[in-house]
């Protein structure tokens, strides 16, 4: 198991806060390059979709 799948692990099982923030604070610059590139360079919706993603992850946790 990655430690990244053992924060979400974490998360999903006792909605550890610091657990999520740590995913965020790991995956943020990640996730926002990709949806910058997705979005033919629009800054404001790129950080929309960064942060549609995190809520994503958020409630789908348990699933992942």
């Amino acid at each position: 198991m990655t430690e990244g799948q053992r924060l979400l692990a974490e998360y999903a099982q006792s909605g550890s806060e610091a657990a999520f923030r740590e995913i965020v604070t790991r995956y943020l610059d990640l996730t926002y390059s990709t949806a910058i590139r997705l979005v033919d360079g629009d800054a404001h919706l790129a950080q929309d979709v960064t942060q549609l993603v995190f809520i994503d992850v958020a409630r789908m946790a348990c699933s992942l």
